[in-house]
């Protein structure tokens, strides 16, 4: 699956100098990729590279029905892309990220001064700072029997070569998913939720994703994401397909506990609100709930009237 991740690290590596055939054999070697999910990644991560604009040569007479099947089929795809898209730029642009500017002033120093004050680490004055957590959100507060899988950083394909470890704690979490068993670690991550649980309560297994209490990120509303969290049904998650046009929804990886567990993590941070079209009542009802769930609504809401 490609993933924007991917598409970063090849880009980080570009502008690094390195060769693509560099990159594919450590990407090949170190990330487990395939050959056609890495012609993927390359071509999606060189701008406009096959990128063709429709031409009116193509189109041919179809019937009123299908034409209005056609259009309806080409507003949806229109949307999920701009839902994505936006929620990319919700996330890169308005929770803050101090590694980004490290990216960015590597490799773009002519702008630094343009985002500086955009990224800038200090609490925003009108910022409510009061934390805006979840009850009994914490690493163990809700399963206090619960398997210590360890401490890692996020799924992320520009740390795809990181130490044993880093699969390790995955593979803990992606196995404790398929066997329901209580389970907690540490996914350390500048941007998204880095507490990772897996909670049996009766016959219901949920994953739950949360800010620890010492996050300094604001949401656009200038509220903390300190403690807030989000909980589903693990049986809801899906894993994105960005191969097809438009962006598909999938079955997860369950044959692969690291790779499933990359998709929790991916799914619950920002692929439940794709998919749902950022609507709060869908996202409730398949059994999801946490404050993180309107910090997301909320920003983005915010980011479109301005």
């Amino acid at each position: 699956m490609i993933t924007p991740e991917l598409i970063g690290y090849i880009k980080g590596e570009f502008a690094k100098g390195r060769t693509r055939e560099d990159i594919r054999a450590e990407l090949v070697r170190n990330g487990g990729w395939s050959e056609v999910d890495l012609n993927e990644g390359f071509r999606m991560a060189i701008p406009m590279q096959n990128f063709v604009a429709p031409s009116a040569t193509n189109q041919y007479t179809i019937n009123p029905e299908v034409k209005s099947e056609k259009k309806l089929s080409r507003k949806t795809s229109e949307n999920l892309i701009f839902i994505i898209v936006a929620l990319i730029c919700l996330v890169v642009w308005y929770f803050y990220q101090p590694q980004i500017i490290g990216f960015w002033n590597s490799g773009v120093d002519n702008i630094k001064g343009l985002f500086s004050s955009y990224f800038s680490p200090k609490t925003p004055e009108t910022a409510d700072t009061s934390t805006a957590g979840d009850s009994n959100n914490g690493v163990a507060s809700d399963a206090t029997s619960a398997k210590d899988c360890g401490t890692s950083t996020a799924p992320d394909l520009k740390n795809a070569t990181t130490t044993i470890s880093h699969i390790s704690v995955l593979n803990c979490l992606g196995t404790s998913a398929l066997s329901c068993e209580n389970a907690k670690a540490v996914l350390k991550s500048d941007l998204f939720p880095d507490v990772f649980q897996i909670i049996k309560t009766g016959e219901t297994c949920n994953f739950k994703l949360s800010y620890g209490l010492d996050s300094t990120l604001f949401d656009r509303a200038g509220k903390k994401l300190a403690g807030q969290s989000i909980s589903c049904p693990v049986n809801i998650v899906k894993a994105i397909d960005e191969s097809k046009n438009p962006p598909t929804f999938t079955a997860p990886s369950k044959d692969n506990p690291v790779k499933y567990a990359s998709q929790i993590h991916f799914y619950g941070s920002l692929g439940v609100f794709v998919e749902n079209n950022l609507e709060k009542n869908k996202i409730q009802n398949l059994g999801c709930s946490g404050s993180y769930i309107d910090s997301v609504i909320t920003s983005y809401n915010r980011m479109q009237s301005q």
